[in-house]
């Protein structure tokens, strides 16, 4: 496995191929901010042009080249207040987790209104519905996975261990139990929901200056 110096060292001499063969304008290596995250973590800018398919071969391209599987972050699509955890490498304070905590409220807003009315027999035959729900689910999964395990600890009236194991158990590869999804969403997110609001507010803080591009 190589080195972090050797693989932006690769990176550096292949700017020019990335730059013409998928748009690449500014990249850089970063350390990522949540605890058991083993991937090759990038950052990178793309030209006005190019479209999801050039993120993705380059993210083929870095393990290519490196020998480490890539996870790329779009630079256009970074939010704001993970800015100072990516760019000057602190750690996930305050206001990272009330932005986590904030996105999986509105992720259960958006779900509360996508089944608002409906019964399970149109829940089911809805495609449309359906898949906005799981992908929902997936993303209160993921928020809840990036929320320190300390605040966590001093929060126990939100169910953080089974929110985190959503992503897991909404598989579009295996197949998704629509039952026990309508189920949840009609009698536990709601409690859920409160239990969210229920906690106390952070502060916001700013986005700090950007240093990590070579």
């Amino acid at each position: 496995m190589r080195s972090r110096k050797e693989v932006v060292s690769i990176l550096k001499s292949k700017k020019a191929e990335m730059a013409d063969s998928f748009g690449v304008t500014q990249l850089g290596v970063f350390t990522p901010p949540f605890p058991g995250t083993e991937n090759l973590h990038v950052i990178a800018a793309f030209a006005d042009d190019r479209d999801l398919l050039d993120m993705a071969g380059l993210s083929v391209f870095i393990r290519e080249k490196t020998g480490h599987t890539a996870s790329v972050i779009s630079l256009k699509a970074l939010r704001d207040e993970m800015t100072p955890c990516i760019m000057q490498a602190e750690p996930v304070g305050q206001v990272q987790v009330l932005a986590f905590l904030q996105e999986i409220l509105r992720s259960i807003a958006d779900i509360e209104l996508f089944c608002r009315g409906i019964i399970y027999e149109v829940f089911l035959s809805d495609t449309k519905t359906r898949h906005a729900v799981y992908s929902l689910l997936q993303t209160i999964g993921l928020e809840s996975l990036s929320i320190p395990d300390e605040y966590k600890a001093a929060h126990p009236s939100v169910p953080w261990d089974l929110l985190s194991a959503l992503p897991g158990l909404v598989s579009p590869c295996y197949g998704t139990d629509n039952r026990l999804i309508w189920n949840m969403v009609q009698r536990r997110l709601p409690g859920i929901k409160k239990d969210i609001e229920a906690l106390p507010g952070m502060k916001s803080a700013g986005e700090g200056r950007k240093r990590r591009f070579f």
